[in-house]
């Protein structure tokens, strides 16, 4: 079953997101509490399981069950329900409940299982991390069985949008045997927790105030990232880490004049369509003749898996435009658009099967199963497209009288942060 959970993870991952990343120590084995971040609803776990093998076992709120659609995904990933406390009424049935999921967790450590925990408890797109729930040092300080305690981070490119990139980096383990054996003791509880938060902060992009962390993200785009659709997660995480402990030290006059010069900058980027990287680049003649050829196979190759990527686009768009009426929350955009896929993706094939199968016999759902395929392979290829479009804009634009000021904005900005300089 965990292996079987692991590949599904992977195929529905690997459909879903661009590029996976795991970075930071390899995972020791036994018994083990992994404490996350929750940016990205029901992707979350799914990322951690594609990435960690063998992948945990989750806590997952009880409601979820509710839901048909998700039950099947419930099952095989062998998830924990937990009734939260504002879905029980009285207290006696909120203890019965409670005891019942470190039951169940503890009886995963008994078996040197790992277990999977969000501490902020509820999925969000804040800057700051939620106020941690104590369950889980609960969890860790009352199990017969001692678990190691890893914490983890989950950094997301652009979580809103389909077939961006994901990282996922691991930690140190948290010692806690100074407080191993006290049990429930509310101290020693609100002590592991600190040291949870404490832990999973540098692991995360979340930052202690929206405008700093807004600032830093904007700073380490412009000054040391390549294409956003792609970025290195984890050399922008480092940076933005870095770039908040460096803003910490600057006059409040300063910050504000150092984010007008940023916005303009990103003004002017955001209404030409280029890239901070391609600002100043000399796009030399050797690598002008060397992108041609492949751009030009591209579209090419475009016209002729074309029809199967139109047959297959009414599902998608309409997904895109429920999911816009439905939320705009950051943090659920991407699991409501992946379980529209999972419902809206099969019911139009199995039409287009259908009406095949009516015109033109059993060829009918062999060509649909084919067009399936082909518009699979459309999107590697509509990604490479982007980046061939993108290139074009950035050439064209090479020579635009903004672009001297710009490279020289940059220069001075690289000055007053050198840690950025790569």
């Amino acid at each position: 079953m965990t292996r079987a959970r692991t590949v599904v993870a992977q195929v529905v991952a690997g459909l879903w997101f661009r590029t996976l990343r795991l970075e930071g120590p390899s995972l020791p084995e036994g018994a083990l509490l992994l404490v996350l971040n929750h940016p990205n609803g029901l992707l979350d776990p799914v990322v951690v399981s594609a990435l960690v093998d063998p992948s945990p076992r989750f806590l997952a709120k009880s409601t979820l069950w509710n839901m048909a659609l998700l039950r099947p995904f419930l099952a095989l990933f062998d998830a924990i329900p937990v009734e939260r406390a504002q879905d029980i009424g009285d207290p006696e049935s909120r203890a019965r409940a409670t005891s019942k999921a470190f039951a169940a967790v503890h009886g995963a450590f008994n078996h040197g299982h790992r277990v999977g925990l969000y501490p902020e408890g509820i999925s969000h797109g804040n800057a700051q991390l939620a106020p941690l729930k104590t369950g889980a040092a609960r969890m860790a300080l009352s199990s017969p069985v001692k678990p190691i305690l890893v914490p983890a981070g989950l950094v997301y490119g652009q979580r809103d949008l389909f077939r961006h990139n994901v990282l996922l980096r691991l930690g140190e383990p948290i010692e806690y045997g100074d407080l191993q054996g006290q049990g429930d003791d509310p101290a020693a509880v609100l002590e592991l927790t600190a040291r949870i938060r404490l832990a999973l902060l540098p692991l995360t992009l979340h930052g202690a105030e929206a405008e700093s962390l807004r600032l830093a993200k904007d700073l380490a785009w412009l000054l040391a990232e390549g294409p956003q659709e792609r970025m290195d997660l984890e050399a922008h995480r480092v940076r933005v880490r870095s770039l908040l402990k460096a803003l910490e030290a600057w006059d409040p006059a300063d910050l504000k004049a150092l984010r007008a010069r940023v916005d303009e900058a990103h003004t002017w980027l955001d209404e030409n369509g280029v890239r901070p990287d391609q600002v100043g680049h000399p796009y030399a003649a050797a690598e002008v003749r060397a992108w041609i050829p492949k751009a030009l196979l591209h579209h090419i190759a475009a016209l002729v898996i074309a029809p199967a990527a139109f047959a297959f686009w009414p599902p998608y768009r309409f997904n895109g435009w429920l999911t816009n009426r439905l939320t705009n929350e950051v943090d659920v955009v991407g699991t409501t658009k992946l379980l529209g896929g999972a419902l809206f993706l099969p019911l139009w094939t199995a039409l287009l099967m259908g009406l095949g199968a009516w015109w033109w016999g059993w060829k009918g759902p062999a060509l649909v199963i084919l067009m399936a395929l082909l518009a699979f392979l459309s999107l590697p290829l509509s990604e490479r497209l982007m980046e061939d479009w993108q290139a074009l804009r950035g050439f064209l634009l090479r020579n635009h009288l903004e672009v001297p000021r710009l490279v020289e904005a940059r220069a001075e900005l690289l000055r007053a942060f050198p840690q950025l300089q790569t």
